[in-house]
């Protein structure tokens, strides 16, 4: 298989390559013409096709997403909690939000809300946090081995 068609077959067709087929189909064109002006394999441009007279869509599933519970101003206002208070939560975060808006918001929706803005919130400490005498003898040991 040549390498031209090697990433084809993995590539995924952007929604501008999957309006092409569709209009290149209309205008009485091949699979296979089609498939050579779009650099697709003809199987692929056949599976579009019908995608498209079946269900009157070029998705490859369709998308049910939830609607989303908080506006654009709340979302701004959970970046600006977590930029104001960096050792807060997601949780701490989403119940703050959840008193202000009256909107109950998860700690898993507000992730992505930060992620957009590059930021994270703090994730809850696992492990017990040392001790003043664990500190001392961790750095003494370090001390120790650094030469």
């Amino acid at each position: 298989m040549s390498r031209r068609k090697q990433r084809s077959a993995f590539d995924q067709v952007s929604e501008f390559d999957r309006g092409r087929i569709v209009a290149y189909r209309d205008c009485g064109l091949s699979f296979r013409e089609i498939g050579s002006r779009v650099r697709r394999n003809q199987t692929t441009v056949m599976r579009i096709c019908d995608r498209w007279t079946q269900k009157g869509t070029t998705d490859r599933c369709s998308r049910f997403y939830p609607p989303q519970c908080t506006t654009s101003r709340e979302d701004r206002q959970i970046v600006r909690m977590a930029v104001m208070d960096r050792s807060d939560t997601s949780r701490t975060v989403a119940q703050h939000i959840e008193s202000v808006t009256h909107h109950s918001v998860s700690a898993r929706a507000n992730r992505p809300r930060l992620q957009q803005s590059g930021l994270s919130a703090r994730r809850p400490l696992l492990g017990l946090p040392l001790t003043q005498n664990h500190r001392r003898l961790r750095r003494q040991w370090c001390d120790d081995r650094r030469m």
